[in-house]
């Protein structure tokens, strides 16, 4: 009898043990969703908060404009213009500031203030955007792992920027065309998004550092460029009398083939199939005199073959996939583009 009863108080035990551990598995559901949602409300708080300074600065901006039109310090000019879509040549008149004196030169300076003062406001407001938008550390490990490999620099520093959409791609469906332009709009399954990173050291003697977009799905490098460094990325910052100019970095002049074994180890580094494509590769240079080495040498991938699905558009400069190496007639890489993975 007493071992029944034993039996019983067990099972009852056991019961009562599993339905509170139901219970706090559901809590913590709750409370991760719960996360999620306060986490989506936050970002979409900071997104309107980014719009409304755009909003008020074209305003205020718009203003300045005007006056600036009524007391003659602009005038309307002819401007040949690409269109993006078709690749022809169109004139239009824009509006282009004649004169910075007087009058002119005080509503020229509160255009600059007002861009200084929404740069200040959108990049504290971005900030706070990219942490929650940011991917976990331990990932964000494997991206900087990524580009020190890239960059064959084991000793190379980083730091994550933020998060955003590719700066050199873009699929979507055009709507709004016109003679001066078109709109495009995201579709779904195309959307892609990379962290951007930059390099704690100047490159050489500038004050450039190269800046670095990794793609969040698989860790490839899909950009690196040249850039100013964001505050703080520099431990102790030069003067800008302290700076040689970017075209240092096309001197010494290197020998072609040195140039072009440069541009290729970028490519063999950061693209997955390269030997299959390496002989696809064509050069371009920037001197006009073929025999001269350019100052800023190429070698350009694109997948003519390739077909985006009916209806959609792609922006230049990735119509299709594109591998870009660039190097500088000193052997410094000056671009490296990667958009094959962003179209998979």
């Amino acid at each position: 009898m007493n071992k029944k009863i034993l039996i019983i108080a067990l099972v009852a035990v056991f019961v009562i043990g599993a339905g509170v551990v139901i219970t706090f598995g559901q809590i913590n559901k709750k409370t991760g969703s719960q996360k999620e949602i306060q986490g989506e409300t936050q970002k979409d708080t900071i997104k309107g908060q980014i719009q409304a300074v755009d909003a008020d600065f074209r305003q205020k901006m718009g203003v300045i404009t005007d006056r600036q039109k009524q007391e003659g310090c602009m005038e309307l000019r002819d401007v040949e213009m690409i269109e993006t879509a078709t690749g022809k040549k169109i004139t239009e008149k824009q509006w282009h500031v004649v004169s910075t004196e007087g009058i002119c030169g005080d509503l020229f300076n509160q255009k600059e203030e007002l861009a200084k003062e929404r740069s200040f406001q959108t990049s504290q407001l971005q900030t706070q955007l990219d942490l929650l938008t940011a991917r976990s550390e331990s990932e964000r490990e494997k991206a900087m792992e990524a580009i020190i490999a890239f960059m064959a620099k084991p000793d190379l520093q980083l730091q994550y920027i933020g998060t955003r959409h590719p700066s050199n791609f873009n699929v979507g469906v055009v709507t709004n065309q016109t003679d001066n332009g078109y709109t495009m709009e995201d579709v779904d399954g195309w959307e892609r998004k990379v962290e951007v990173y930059q390099q704690k050291e100047y490159i050489e003697n500038t004050c450039e550092v190269y800046e670095y977009e990794v793609d969040v799905r698989n860790n490839d490098i899909v950009q690196v460029g040249i850039r100013y460094p964001q505050e703080g990325i520099i431990a102790n910052p030069k003067k800008q009398n302290e700076c040689q100019d970017i075209r240092s970095l096309e001197t010494p002049i290197l020998l072609m083939a040195d140039i072009k074994d440069v541009a290729m180890g970028y490519a063999q580094r950061g693209v997955k199939n390269f030997d299959v494509i390496k002989d696809k590769f064509v050069y371009e240079g920037s001197a006009e005199n073929p025999k001269t080495i350019s100052a800023h040498n190429a070698w350009i991938y694109e997948n003519k073959d390739y077909k985006l699905p009916e209806g959609l558009f792609a922006e230049a400069p990735s119509k299709v996939p594109t591998i870009w190496s660039r190097i500088s007639s000193g052997g410094y890489l000056i671009m490296y583009l990667n958009t094959t993975g962003l179209f998979n």
